[in-house]
C-alpha cells in the first residue's frame, strides 16, 4: 500500500503516459524512487521539458495520502501494474494503464472474459439478445465485460447478474461518477457481482474524448468482443477495432436488413467477424469447453389460462405489434384485447414497449 500512492502520483502527472512511467520505474527501481528523485537525477533520463516540469510540480504540491483517502471514502481501491491482482489480459496490450481505480473485486478467473457492446438505442431484439447471451455465458463462468451504457451494455450486465455470474463495468469517467445516472442502481449490483473500474482520476467527467480510451480498456480486459447490435459509425465498432488491434477475436449478432440499429453488426460480419447465434458459438471459437449447467430461476411454467389469452398471445412475436393490429388479427373487441394484454403482462408473457405496441416476452 505504501508504494501504491507513488504509482497513483505518477499516474496523475499529466505529461507522463503509461510507457514513460514504466520506463522511469525501470530506471529508478521503484515508483517511490521516481517520485522522490531530484531534478538533477530526472534530467539524466531525458524527459521532455514539459513532462519534467509537470512531474517536479506534482512532487511539490500533491498530497498522495489525501488522494488515497479520497478513494477510501467512496469504497474504492487501486490496482497497479505491480500488483498480482492486475488483470492478466490487460497486461498484454501496448499501453496498459499503470493504475486502475476499482470498486468491487477483480479475481484471477476474470481472465476468462468476454466484452459485450452495442448501441444505446437498442431494439427489443438487441436487448433480449444481449441479456440471453450474457446470461448463458456467465452461467459458464465467463466474466462479462461491458461499459454500463444504456441499451446493449446495460442488458449484458443484467444477464450476467441474473445468472449469478461475474461482470465488470468499464467507465469513461472517474470511478466516483457513475454514468449514466439511470444505471446507478445497476452499478451497485455490478460491484456486488464483480467490479466497476476506470483508469481516469477521480472527478473526471464522462466527456466524449474519454470513450475511445475506455473502449480499448474494455477490449483489453477480454479474450474477445461481441457486438450485439450497432449502427454504422457506432462507438461499439470502435471497440471492435480496438479488439482487432489487440489481437482479440471479434463476434457479432446478425440483424434484420431493415434494422438500421444493426447495420454495423451486419457489416463487420461481412468483413470477417464470427457470426453468433448462441453462446456456444463464442466458446467454440475461443476453444473453451462448456457444460450443460443451467441456472434455474423459475420452478413453474406460466401459460395462458384460456382460449382468449392463447389467441392474443399467438399474435405476438419478438417484434412489437400495435394493439389495433392485434384487434384486427384476432377479431376480438378492443376492450377484450386490452384487458387480456394486461393479464399477459402480469404473467410475464407479454410486454408493452411504448406507443401501444406489444411484443412477446423472451422465454
Amino acid at each position: 500500500m505504501s508504494n501504491q500512492k507513488y504509482w497513483l502520483g505518477l499516474s496523475l502527472v499529466k505529461q507522463l503516459g503509461s510507457v514513460r512511467i514504466q520506463n522511469l520505474i525501470s530506471h529508478f527501481g521503484t515508483a517511490e524512487n521516481v517520485w522522490k528523485a531530484s531534478k538533477r537525477d530526472l534530467e539524466q533520463v531525458n524527459l521532455p521539458k514539459r513532462a519534467l516540469a509537470s512531474l517536479l510540480e506534482c512532487q511539490k504540491t500533491m498530497d498522495l495520502d489525501a488522494e488515497l483517502s479520497r478513494l477510501n471514502k467512496i469504497g474504492a481501491h487501486l490496482v497497479t501494474l505491480a500488483d498480482s491482482a492486475y488483470p492478466t489480459n490487460l497486461r498484454t496490450i501496448v499501453d496498459p494503464p499503470v493504475v486502475l481505480y476499482v470498486r468491487g473485486t477483480l479475481i484471477p478467473n476474470d481472465a476468462l472474459s468476454l466484452g459485450i457492446v452495442g448501441t444505446r438505442r437498442a431494439t427489443r431484439y438487441g436487448k433480449d439478445a444481449s441479456e440471453k447471451l450474457s446470461h448463458w455465458l456467465a452461467s459458464q463462468q465467463v466474466t462479462i465485460v461491458s461499459g454500463m451504457a444504456l441499451g446493449i451494455d446495460q442488458y449484458a450486465h443484467i444477464g450476467a447478474i441474473k445468472a449469478r455470474g461475474r461482470t465488470i463495468a468499464v467507465l469513461g469517467s472517474g470511478i466516483d461518477i457513475l454514468y449514466p445516472r439511470e444505471n446507478t442502481a445497476l452499478a451497485h449490483d455490478i460491484i456486488e457481482n464483480g467490479a466497476v473500474i476506470s483508469e481516469f482520476p477521480l472527478g473526471t467527467p464522462p466527456t466524449g474524448r474519454n470513450f475511445p480510451r475506455r473502449n480499448r480498456l474494455l477490449s483489453g480486459l477480454s479474450l474477445g468482443v461481441l457486438v450485439v447490435e450497432a449502427p454504422l459509425n457506432s462507438g461499439a465498432l470502435i471497440t471492435a477495432e480496438s479488439a482487432l488491434e489487440q489481437g482479440r477475436d471479434v463476434f457479432a449478432v446478425p440483424s434484420s436488413i431493415f434494422n438500421k440499429m444493426g447495420q454495423g453488426t451486419n457489416k463487420i460480419i461481412q468483413e470477417g467477424a464470427k457470426l453468433v447465434m448462441d453462446g456456444r458459438d463464442v466458446l467454440d471459437e475461443l476453444n473453451i469447453s462448456y457444460t450443460n449447467h443451467v441456472i434455474k430461476q423459475k420452478t413453474t411454467v406460466i401459460a395462458p389460462s384460456n382460449s382468449t389469452e392463447e389467441t392474443v398471445l399467438t399474435t405476438l412475436d419478438i417484434e412489437p405489434i400495435h394493439i389495433d393490429e392485434i384487434v384486427r388479427q384476432t377479431g376480438l373487441a378492443t376492450h377484450t384485447v386490452s384487458s387480456t394484454l394486461a393479464i399477459l403482462e402480469l404473467k410475464g408473457l407479454a410486454q408493452m414497449v411504448g406507443g401501444m405496441q406489444y411484443c412477446r416476452t423472451r422465454t
